[in-house]
């Protein structure tokens, strides 16, 4: 059997090469999601992305980093729009109940979102769970 033509010879190198850099980036993120899994709680706040939007009418008035004993979270505080109560603005921002979100692709971690009315406004914290 003949040995293969140098354009077989070239693809065959870039397709494992190709292969190597996939291998590569998905250890990455293998860590990543492992270290913020074992320290995500100290210190580390998510992106910014994470935070729910804020409906028209409604508006963002503070916007802070939050470290206590428990980690650091994103504080966010909302005015409702005219006429509207911070309990019908966590409402339609699907923030009446806690929930918890789901690890993204370019965020490995679980996030927790807690909204709180208080003082005619709206606290949301966001940070890892």
């Amino acid at each position: 059997m003949t040995s293969p033509t140098p354009p077989r010879r070239r693809a065959r190198s870039l397709l494992v090469a190709g292969f190597g850099v996939v291998g590569l980036l998905a250890c990455l993120w293998g860590l990543w999601f492992a270290s913020l899994r074992a320290f995500g709680d100290e210190g580390s706040l998510p992106p910014k992305w994470r935070i729910p939007d804020v409906p028209a009418g409604a508006t963002v008035v503070d916007e802070s980093e939050e470290c206590a004993s428990g980690g650091c979270s994103w504080q966010v505080t909302v005015t409702p729009a005219a006429g509207q109560s911070p309990e019908d603005l966590a409402e339609q921002m699907g923030l009446s109940e806690d929930r918890t979100e789901p690890p993204k692709l370019f965020d490995p971690g679980s996030v927790y979102v807690v909204a709180q009315p208080r003082n005619g406004q709206l606290v949301i914290h966001v940070g890892y769970e």
